[in-house]
């Protein structure tokens, strides 16, 4: 039987026939396989020949650039893929890889990256030729790096007319920074009118030379590796304000580091010392008046059962009308002193207890005091200090500083 001519149709039982009658025949496959359709054979004509119509996709182009928070991916794929498929993963050998949703459009972008984020990526193309699979490739996410700074408290005790309390200095470091940071600071809301939370910033320790003066509203800024800063709670007359969290933004580069001060002034109350009465430091007795945060003060280390001189942390300033006088220390009727065997004391102990969660003991005429050269000092009057006065406390690592040779405790 005469074969068709070269691309023509040809049946199953036309390819049987020639097959069998013992003669040396020679059939185009190819061209059989394209002219019935692969549909229509009871099985495929390429697999039957062993080759194939289509080349397998191949790899031109495939790359990953670090861009800020995210990672772009391109690429380049000869031979026409019918599918691809792009996976990424943390590990370098491509472990627990995740499938990316993409088009075969040449590039993807991975965003919401953090900085400094290293990914690792494959890609596979498939046609009717085969599956290629690209090389592993990796790349960096680049963009500001912000260090971490801790919450903190500002609570002020108001003695009923405008007060203010300052942190001590906070840092905060950056790298990879891009142009000006802006730097934002929530007020509080909890009174009207509301108190303000001001902050004062520099590029070195000490120097607040990028915003010079307490501000409530900062802005932009210029960039430095570090940030250094100082906060305020300024009381608007004499209204108090309920606890709450105020949060400061710095953003530089469209990365942002956010922390919470939490905010509260409270009316009359708070442990305090008369602003007549001296603190003892190492260079001897200095009115509160003459001392900064960072100056050392004579402070007594329990765990270590020294007198030692630590940094003053926070410096609170309140008016009080709620004091007395113990021998001649003036203090407020909730602030606890120590005795000679360390045990606070105080004048109303039921209020140190509810206002600091502090365990005092009352403090009577008899008891001996704990004093900085261990002195004998026996309390031989207690009298109430009439009056509306401005006090002062010192928090300090040891929650304690000495005021006329007198140990008192300092903890908010």
């Amino acid at each position: 039987m005469a074969l068709p001519a070269a691309g023509s149709p040809m049946s199953m039982s036309m390819i049987n026939t020639e097959l069998g009658d013992g003669t040396f025949d020679t059939i185009d496959l190819k061209a059989a396989s394209t002219s019935l359709g692969e549909s229509d054979a009871p099985f495929g004509m390429d697999e039957l020949a062993g080759v194939s119509g289509t080349t397998a996709p191949s790899f031109s182009a495939f790359a990953a650039s670090g861009g800020n928070g995210q990672i772009v991916i391109t690429w380049t794929i000869a031979n026409s893929p019918d599918s691809i498929s792009l996976k990424v993963s943390d590990a370098s050998n491509m472990g627990s890889p995740t499938e990316l949703t993409t088009n075969n459009d040449g590039t993807h972008t991975q965003g919401s990256l953090n900085p400094s984020t290293q990914k690792f990526y494959q890609m596979s193309a498939t046609n009717d030729g085969g599956t290629t699979n690209s090389s592993i490739i990796t790349a960096t996410s680049n963009g500001t790096t912000w260090g971490t700074i801790a919450d903190f408290d500002l609570h002020l005790s108001s003695g009923g007319s405008a007060q203010s309390e300052e942190s001590f200095e906070k840092s905060l470091t950056l790298a990879n920074f891009n142009g000006n940071t802006d730097v934002t600071v929530e007020q509080p809301s909890n009174s009207s009118p509301p108190h303000e939370l001001l902050v004062k910033i520099g590029n070195a320790s000490g120097n607040y030379n990028l915003v010079n003066s307490y501000t409530a509203s900062p802005g932009t800024i210029n960039p430095a590796s570090t940030y250094f800063m100082r906060f305020k709670l300024l009381q608007v007359g004499s209204k108090v304000n309920a606890e709450e969290d105020c949060t400061v933004s710095f953003t530089n580069n469209s990365v942002t580091r956010t922390f919470e001060i939490n905010a509260q002034i409270t009316s009359g109350l708070g442990r305090c010392i008369h602003e007549l009465m001296l603190v003892d430091t190492p260079m001897g007795q200095k009115s509160i008046y003459d001392l900064n945060i960072g100056d050392l003060v004579n402070s007594y280390n329990y765990e270590l059962d020294m007198m030692e001189n630590v940094p003053i942390k926070e410096i609170i300033q309140p008016t009080h009308e709620n004091l007395y006088k113990v021998n001649r220390l003036i203090l407020t009727e909730d602030h606890p002193i120590f005795d000679e065997n360390g045990k606070l004391l105080s004048i109303s102990p039921e209020l140190s207890k509810e206002r600091y969660g502090l365990e005092a003991h009352k403090l009577e005429v008899g008891h001996k005091l704990k004093t900085l050269n261990n002195e004998e000092l026996i309390v031989n009057q207690i009298r109430k200090y009439n009056g509306v006065h401005k006090t002062y406390t010192i928090i300090t690592q040891n929650d304690n500083f000495y005021v006329d040779g007198i140990l008192v405790h300092s903890e908010t």
